[in-house]
């Protein structure tokens, strides 16, 4: 009887392993992809903002549209430097246009950003940075 049992403990482990085996090796080839950097813009005011995301060697990257307090989201699969150019459009009158600064990420295989940005306007000023012309803008340098 002992050596029955253990016969079918080792038949067990004989069937058991190569599927323990096979799903660290899919764990280890699927779960350790890279994943993308990860930047949450989030609008805060009354206010729609325009963004406009220019890589730090000129061109534009992306442009995001955000309505009065609402957010999104931007996928970034390569590491590198950003600038970001924000317009401020009331619901009545005339839109402002501002220097965000500039913004780095990180997507390597091991390391990613993953981040919030938000923005506010007021009557009272803007806190979006300095201001620039609607040509500057437009310009995507």
């Amino acid at each position: 009887m002992k050596v029955k049992f253990l016969y079918v403990v080792f038949t067990m482990m004989l069937l058991v392993a190569p599927t323990v085996m096979a799903q660290s090796v899919y764990d280890y080839e699927y779960n350790s992809q890279k994943k993308n950097a990860s930047i949450t813009f989030r609008n805060s005011s009354d206010y729609t903002m325009t963004l406009k995301i220019i890589h730090s060697f000129g061109g534009l990257y992306t442009t995001v549209s955000l309505p009065a307090h609402s957010s999104r989201a931007v996928s970034f699969s390569k590491s590198g430097t950003f600038k970001l150019k924000i317009k401020a459009t009331p619901r009545y009158g005339q839109s402002s246009y501002h220097d965000g600064g500039k913004f780095s990420v990180t997507s390597t295989e091991t390391e990613w950003t993953e981040g919030e940005m938000t923005f506010r306007m007021s009557m009272y000023g803007s806190g979006l940075g300095p201001s620039i012309s609607a040509k500057e803008f437009e310009s995507d340098k």
